[in-house]
This record gives structure tokens, C-alpha cells and sequence, in this order.
């Protein structure tokens, strides 16, 4: 278990942000640790990526090891709500070296590759390593960059959108419940209680942390189904950082009714209807609908980045994108 006490002071702290280079860690994290969980789409995309691209290193390390811990230093502190991709890429060139030899040592030693097993440190990476932290960290940048475009530009627009969607949902549930509640509502391991905000972890994890924080970064992503804990440590770690928390987006259709003028009651149905790819004439068969009606609806929602589109065969087959992860 997680704890990270806050007092008043810290709760002043607690803020929300979207994380374009985040999205992509957690992308990367469950290609190489849990790829069973991504949508077909999803892992032919990252894994096209990854070798199309020749991006081994990144690979490596993003992919957590057979331990599952990713570097913290790919998913840099956002400064801002909104971080600009070239600023985050900036953040992980420039990473500083005791930094990345402590997170390193944290994974070679026992987070994501167990020395005393059969499932040591991959060669690769310590070869990389060989030639000094700065350019590690130069080369991650420009290998998680082009993963970036490769697999995941193509569809920001729309994670985005969900993404902010999220967070307006949030500071809703803030205004209407008060923040321990709101806190609570994030994910079904997280948990505000006696000051405290608790991540609980798996039952086989022996992971277990208590520190005191003065800010918190909530940052939600598609890509997740349960809160993970990132960056934040004891007292004497180098260059530390403020605890970070990524916690599962909401789904389209949990959304508040703030969302109604631009869904409404029609297109929420279509909505309902996407969980999985389907084409326009069987949604207006379901639905009772023109497929007039239905294409004017899809365009609308496409437009806002809430559903996405791909061609198959002859048809053109529309899915939402909380039914993609």
C-alpha cells in the first residue's frame, strides 16, 4: 500500500493534468508487461510501432520487465494542465543523471528484473547505459518520440477530448460531493481516509511506502483500469519528484449531463451502441433509426473525437473510444 499523507497545505496542493507522454508510457507498459489487455487495434499498433521503427531500447524500458516497474522519468511531472508533447520530450532528454541512475537501480535490482533469477537486466539496456546517463536519456527521447507519432498522434485528438472530459467530470463530482468523496470516485483501489490518500496495490505486491507531500498530480488515462502510483519518495531520493497518480478515465457514457448539449439523448444511444465496432445501417436497424439520422449523428460525434471510424471491406464501422481499451 501507497500512503501519502497530506495535511491542509497539501490538499491545497492536489491538481489535475493531461499527460500526452503519460498516455504513452502506459500504452508501452502493457505491450511489454500485460498485452492481453489491449484491443487487438491497440497492440498491432504499439508493437508495429515499436518494430517498424527498430525502438528496442524503448522497448525495454518501457515495458516495465517481467516485474512490471516502468522508469518514472518516461512520464515526466507535468508543469502545466496540458503539456505540449515537445515539452515533455525536452523534460525526458534532460532528465538528471542521478535521477536516472537511481530509477535504474531501483528496476535492474529487483522492480522489473530480478538479478538473482533467470530474467536479469536485458543486455541492451545496460550497453545503453554504458555510454552515460545523458545519453540515455537522449535516446529514450528521440525513440519515445517517434513512438508518439507512430502509434499514438493518430488518435490524441480523440484521448484527448475523453481525457478533458474527464476531468470536467471530476471537478463536478468536487463541487457537488466535496473532494475526499471526489478522491474516492477515482478508482475502486484508491481511497482518501484520516488524511491520507491510499493507493492500494495488488495482493501479491511488497511494495509498500508512507511519505508526507505537499501536492498531488492526478492525471487520468485510457490506458489503465485501476490507480497506479508514480515518482513520489522518501526524503534523500535525487532529484525528487511530486507524487503522481494515474487513475482509469471514465467511460463516454458515465459522463455528467453537463455533457448533455453536445450528446443529447439520440447520441448517447449511438454511444451505448459502440462498445463495439458496428456500421451505420446496423445501428439504424437497432435503433429503429434512418441511417440518414444515424450518419448525421456518427459525423457530429466523430468530429468531437467521442467515436472513431475505420473501413472494412466495403463498410465503414464506428466505435467509441471507451470500447477501444
Amino acid at each position: 500500500m501507497i500512503r501519502i499523507r497530506l495535511g491542509a497545505r497539501g490538499l491545497g496542493g492536489v491538481r489535475f493534468a493531461v499527460s500526452p507522454m503519460g498516455s504513452a508510457k502506459d500504452l508501452l507498459r502493457l505491450v511489454g508487461f500485460n498485452p492481453g489487455t489491449l484491443t487487438p487495434s491497440w497492440r498491432s499498433r504499439a508493437t508495429d510501432a515499436l518494430t517498424r521503427h527498430r525502438l528496442g531500447l524503448l522497448a525495454v524500458v518501457g515495458g516495465g520487465g517481467p516485474l512490471g516497474y516502468a522508469p518514472d522519468f518516461l512520464r515526466p511531472e507535468p508543469p502545466a494542465f496540458l503539456t505540449d508533447i515537445d515539452t515533455a520530450l525536452h523534460q525526458i532528454a534532460t532528465t538528471p543523471q542521478e535521477r536516472i541512475r537511481y530509477e535504474l537501480a531501483e528496476a535492474v535490482n529487483g522492480h522489473s528484473w530480478d538479478p538473482g533469477s533467470g530474467h536479469p537486466a536485458p543486455r541492451q539496456l545496460l550497453q545503453a547505459l554504458g555510454r552515460g546517463e545523458d545519453h540515455f536519456a537522449r535516446r529514450l527521447a528521440d525513440e519515445m518520440a517517434r513512438f508518439w507519432h507512430a502509434a499514438l498522434k493518430p488518435s490524441w485528438p480523440a484521448i484527448r477530448t475523453r481525457l478533458e472530459a474527464d476531468v470536467t467530470a471530476r471537478a463536478s463530482d468536487i463541487t457537488q460531493y466535496g473532494l475526499a468523496e471526489a478522491l474516492n470516485r477515482l478508482a475502486p483501489n484508491l481511497e482518501w481516509r484520516d488524511g491520507e490518500l491510499l493507493v492500494h496495490l495488488r495482493t501479491d505486491s511488497i511494495h509498500r511506502l508512507t511519505l508526507d507531500a505537499e501536492a498531488v498530480i492526478l492525471t487520468p488515462s485510457v490506458f489503465v483500469d485501476r490507480a497506479l502510483f508514480c515518482a513520489g519518495e522518501p526524503p534523500g531520493t535525487p532529484a525528487p519528484r511530486t507524487p503522481l497518480i494515474v487513475y482509469p478515465a471514465a467511460k463516454v457514457d458515465c459522463l455528467p449531463p453537463a455533457q448533455d448539449p453536445l450528446i443529447g439523448a439520440t447520441r448517447r444511444k449511438l454511444l451505448a451502441e459502440l462498445s463495439q465496432p458496428r456500421s451505420t445501417t446496423e445501428i439504424a436497424k437497432r435503433l429503429y433509426l434512418s441511417p440518414a439520422t444515424v450518419s448525421y449523428h456518427l459525423q457530429i460525434l466523430h468530429r468531437a473525437g467521442l467515436v472513431t471510424r475505420a473501413r472494412r471491406s466495403r463498410h465503414v464501422l464506428y466505435q467509441r473510444l471507451g470500447g477501444m481499451v
